[in-house]
């Protein structure tokens, strides 16, 4: 049903806490209300006022070192980019080896997942405070065009034969404990930028439900998606799966 309604007719901060609290993202809200937007309410929190999602929907995903620009998938489901060579095989193996000193088995942000969810080894690069590592974080920054003080902790993942990471999502659903815990006062997560590390034998491809496809790792190869709608709200069909890995193992 299509529902027209007088914004100023009615009570703006009364109606910004209507809609937070059913779980309206503040871009949505913002979009809608237009002018009559109460940008300055307290209700809102100075991080999460400031989140522009339509100007995150629009970034220009290219390839800095090269000026090539990067393939977007066809598709409308989803904003899903391929970036060829992102990497090059010398610092590919750099970031293998510094992670490969400081691995801990892997995590989710929710405590109800059966152990074989996900089932990775994870180094946390950036709490290594590695000059190397800052150097591929400011090159992942570059390519998105989003600032360093933006990103979180950028991590490195390996699986072995028969690891994987069981169909899930990058954002946190609105209403949910994941939400209050981690993105209620900084925002949804946005871009997630995934970076290949090395070749595998075989297996190891990262599947889209969505759009019914499977990229497979290439050394160097970074694969970028927008988990969320221009609007803010989260886009569903980011359901993307981390499929074992037959022989060999991936580093990603």
């Amino acid at each position: 049903n299509n529902v027209t309604v007088n914004w100023r007719e009615c009570n703006p901060e009364e109606l910004l806490g209507i809609l937070l609290k059913n779980d309206f993202t503040v871009e949505s809200i913002r979009t809608a209300m237009g002018d009559c937007f109460p940008g300055t309410s307290p209700l809102l929190g100075a991080e999460a006022a400031a989140v522009d999602y339509q100007a995150l929907a629009r970034l220009r995903i290219h390839q800095p070192d090269t000026n090539r620009e990067a393939r977007r998938m066809p598709t409308d489901a989803l904003q899903l980019f391929v970036l060829d060579d992102f990497m090059t095989a010398a610092e590919c193996d750099e970031v293998i080896d510094i992670s490969a000193k400081n691995l801990r088995s892997s995590t989710v942000t929710t405590g109800d997942r059966d152990q074989g969810y996900r089932t990775s080894s994870t180094c946390d690069l950036a709490l290594l405070r590695d000059p190397f590592v800052k150097h591929i974080d400011r090159k992942i920054s570059r390519a998105l065009g989003i600032r360093l003080p933006y990103s979180e902790g950028i991590q490195a993942q390996r699986y072995e034969v028969g690891q994987e990471f069981k169909a899930h999502t990058d954002f946190f659903a609105p209403g949910t404990t994941e939400y209050a815990n981690f993105a209620s006062k900084g925002g949804n997560r946005t871009w997630t930028f995934m970076v290949f590390l090395n070749n595998v034998e075989q297996g190891g491809g990262t599947r889209f439900f969505a759009i019914n496809t499977v990229l497979m790792p290439c050394k160097g190869t970074a694969v970028v998606w927008n988990n969320l709608h221009p609007d803010g709200t989260p886009n569903a069909q980011t359901v993307h799966a981390g499929l074992p890995v037959e022989k060999g193992h991936k580093i990603i």
